[in-house]
């Protein structure tokens, strides 16, 4: 995990700070209206799990944590907001190895997420929706004064 892809992010990547993202108290700024497309695109097919494009995946809503939402191959897995946020920083979301917390080109769960979070942006209306535009102002920039 690159921990400096974000302005706002307190941390060093290692648990539980990897998990910032979902506290974040500049997230509703731009962070949780993207996560929330996120999320809504998850329940957008009528109940039934959302094709990715390109990709063998599905999406599927998280039932019990909005922090989440499902991805399934063969089996099912959590995707988590800060992996997304993290790829969106910095189009990385790869897989991680135990000691090495600070490869940047690995998502905050260490889980492989690409393509799969790529795929998602696609479905969203690329990588230059203004949801998108807005999170990259702020990890850029931080989070405007209130």
């Amino acid at each position: 995990m690159d921990p400096n892809f974000c302005r706002c992010y307190v941390g060093d990547g290692t648990p539980p700070t990897n998990r910032y993202c979902r506290s974040c108290p500049h997230a509703a700024v731009a962070c949780d209206r993207l996560w929330e497309r996120v999320r809504e695109l998850a329940g957008s097919n009528g109940g039934e799990p959302v094709p990715l494009p390109g990709t063998r995946a599905f999406l599927s809503p998280h039932s019990r944590n909005p922090d989440f939402v499902r991805l399934q191959v063969n089996c099912r897995w959590a995707l988590g907001k800060e992996d997304f946020l993290h790829y969106i920083a910095t189009g990385h979301a790869g897989m991680g190895r135990k000691g090495r917390r600070t490869d940047p080109s690995a998502s905050p769960s260490m889980t492989r997420q690409e393509p799969y979070v790529g795929a998602i942006l696609d479905l969203l209306g690329g990588r230059d929706i203004p949801e998108i535009r807005a999170v990259r102002r702020v990890q850029q920039e931080g989070a405007p004064p209130r």
